[in-house]
């Protein structure tokens, strides 16, 4: 899929996120994004994040987004993460568990390459994953992310 992105001179990647949200990190370790990387963060925060907030009604919060491969290696992110390409956020929205925040993504009909509910345990969050480019072919994949551990397929709905 090809994305149109409009650069932003105001220091935002788009209307409610700066990069400084996107790159923050709790390591100590640089955590500077490639030109690449800095490319793909627009296109997840203009046509996904964005889009998510404003469906939201309120706040969304990024609570992971960029790893350089030392800060994703320090969290212990998966050796191939989208996060490393710009391509993936972690995120929380007001007044939304991990399950309804995936319902309402899922209902944006976005072309997302993965979405992850995190049980509480785990975070509560929701991991989105894109393909921003020619990387590939988005596969809509859902998962829940259960307390025990792991991965299972997440019927949307349900």
């Amino acid at each position: 899929m090809t994305y149109t992105i409009q650069r932003r001179f105001d220091g935002r990647l788009s209307i409610f996120f700066k990069l400084s949200e996107l790159t923050r990190t709790s390591t100590g370790l640089p955590n500077e994004p490639t030109s690449a990387a800095k490319t793909n963060l627009l296109i997840l925060t203009q046509h996904f994040l964005d889009p998510i907030r404003g469906a939201v009604g309120g706040w969304v919060r990024v609570t992971s987004g960029y790893r350089s491969p030392a800060v994703n290696k320090a969290v212990g992110g998966s050796k191939t993460s989208a996060h490393m390409t710009g391509e993936a956020a972690d995120i929380k929205a007001k007044d939304h568990t991990a399950s309804e925040l995936v319902a309402l993504i899922f209902g944006l009909d976005l072309p997302f390459d993965q979405l992850i509910a995190y049980a509480p345990e785990r975070g509560g969050h929701v991991h989105i994953g894109i393909k921003a480019g020619a990387s590939g072919r988005a596969r809509r994949q859902v998962l829940w992310a259960p307390k025990s551990g792991g991965y299972e397929p997440f019927t949307v709905g349900h």
